[in-house]
């Protein structure tokens, strides 16, 4: 699968998103902050949310769309990707998009908001929250090499990532723009 958490993403984000699905025990030895159901949601199916994945815009190509579902110990999470290319260049820009439904796991939610938390700008690039069409989310860019990352969270359970490369930082968001993300926010 084309997931990418690794890649452009702070490596905090990354970490809690790691350590949130891979360590099961982990979780059970940080209660959550906020009050949750004692078992989360179901997740969405794949063939729900893949119809979400935007086709792709005029001189872009698309990849198959892929996606699964994955249980661990009680912990939920569905995933599904995309990839879009314009030209086939070795520096074509490209923008691959993924959501995570965290079937409603609130410590899942709380932890990596918590990462977002931070701000930083340097000649390099910049890390900050935001917040996008009225979702909180978190926007990472890298001047060199104009690669970004943007996320969101849709309906409560839904994290939306959108990365780029060879893009600016608008592109980010005209990316996440064609996500029907009201949509999105009522799969249950």
């Amino acid at each position: 699968m084309n997931l990418h958490l690794n890649f452009l993403v702070p490596s905090k984000i990354a970490a809690s998103l790691f350590l949130l699905v891979s360590l099961p025990s982990l979780r059970a030895q940080s209660p959550s902050p906020s009050p949750s159901p004692s078992k989360p949601s179901a997740v969405v199916d794949v063939s729900h949310l893949i119809p979400i994945l935007p086709d792709a815009p005029a001189g872009w190509s698309p990849d198959k769309p892929e996606g699964s579902s994955t249980q661990s110990e009680g912990f939920q999470i569905t995933t599904v990707s995309r990839t879009y290319v314009k030209g086939d260049a070795d520096n074509a820009p490209t923008a691959t998009i993924n959501i995570i439904d965290s079937a409603n796991n609130q410590q899942f939610q709380d932890s990596t908001k918590a990462m977002w938390s931070v701000t930083n700008s340097t000649p390099e690039g910049f890390d900050k929250a935001i917040t996008v069409a009225g979702l909180p989310g978190f926007e990472h860019f890298a001047n060199a090499t104009q690669t970004g990352v943007l996320w969101v969270i849709a309906g409560g359970r839904f994290f939306v990532q959108v990365e780029t490369t060879h893009q600016s930082t608008a592109e980010l968001e005209a990316w996440l723009n064609r996500i029907d993300l009201k949509k999105l926010s009522t799969l249950k």
